[in-house]
């Protein structure tokens, strides 16, 4: 084959290619429950990754189990200063809305003691619930592509992410982004 031959199919190949990866990047995204961006994990507007993990007492907890009530996901570890700051904030925030949040803290137990998140937890007279990310490089925060700590997720009732921040969070800025799920 002469070399022009090859480089025509090579141009053709390439600007099909182009051209596919250019309309697929202009369809609007769908949003419904089971949609998940991707590219660039979960943001404001798509579905919560679910997950199932256990409780500080060995229960296992799914987060779909929660739909029809709006969920505060936190994800957390007690070597990490700002998380240690945050909890009495998030202690406020769950005794004040219980009844209208579920209030879920995942530590990500991997780089994490047992032993450690409990003796903190009872250092700051915690009692929101604790979920357990263990299993190796903590798939649940590998699903919310959790970067940096704290950092937390606010889904409405349906499943859909409404606000997001990395970084600690007092109670004033949790009763705003709660707000946002409602």
């Amino acid at each position: 084959m002469s070399k022009r031959i090859i480089l025509l199919i090579l141009g053709i190949v390439f600007v099909v290619l182009f051209s596919a990866v250019e309309l697929k990047s202009n369809l609007p995204p769908t949003v419904n429950q089971a949609t998940v961006n991707q590219a660039t994990g979960p943001q404001i507007g798509f579905a919560a990754p679910d997950f199932t993990l256990k409780d500080l007492n060995g229960n296992t907890v799914k987060l779909s189990n929660f739909r029809g009530k709006p969920v505060y996901l936190n994800f957390w570890a007690s070597w990490c200063p700002p998380c240690k700051a945050e909890i009495p904030e998030i202690q406020k925030f769950y005794q004040q809305n219980k009844d209208k949040v579920a209030v879920l803290a995942v530590n990500i137990t991997f780089n994490d003691k047992v032993s450690d998140v409990v003796n903190l937890l009872k250092t700051n007279n915690a009692n929101f619930p604790v979920l357990l990310d263990a299993n190796g490089n903590s798939p649940v925060a590998d699903a919310y592509q959790v970067y940096g700590i704290p950092a937390s997720f606010f889904i409405d009732k349906n499943g859909i992410i409404r606000a997001t921040h990395v970084g600690g969070m007092t109670l004033d800025t949790l009763q705003e982004a709660l707000k946002k799920a409602l």
